[in-house]
């Protein structure tokens, strides 16, 4: 009986690994969540997140790029930070309660802007939303 458990164990472990999306998971990172990270919009309900989720914006000099949230933590603590091109803070939020809100900012040097997601032990929701203008 154990014998014929093992086997089917090695049997399903390929596919429970292909299920996985272990080229998104970092060392240190924890992760039960499902949801979308898409263009213009991340939004996870989350059990357990330890680590981060990105998304880019590709503008020019000049343009206004404009953002929403919502957060509904249950634990842990949420940080959702917006870079320029170069790495620099442009904008930046921590949570450890629910919070919606909204912002915007102005690019100052064309190239790839960034939102990062960072959750430590984070449960609950949050859904981020960019767009240019």
């Amino acid at each position: 009986m154990k014998r014929n458990r093992l086997i089917l164990f090695i049997i399903m472990l390929p596919v429970l690994l292909s299920a996985c999306e272990f080229d998104k998971l970092k060392l240190g990172e924890v992760r039960m969540m499902y949801g979308t990270n898409e263009a213009g919009r991340i939004a996870y309900d989350i059990s357990t997140f330890t680590g981060t989720e990105s998304g880019e914006l590709k503008a020019e000099t000049g343009q206004l790029i404009s953002f929403t949230y919502s957060v509904d933590l249950e634990k842990g603590a949420l940080f959702i930070e917006w870079q320029d091109p170069q790495g620099e803070v442009v904008w930046e939020k921590e949570l450890s309660a629910s919070d919606h809100g909204e912002g915007e900012f102005d690019t100052l040097a064309p190239g790839v802007y960034r939102v990062l997601v960072r959750g430590v032990g984070a449960g609950g929701k949050f859904d981020v939303s960019w767009q240019e203008k």
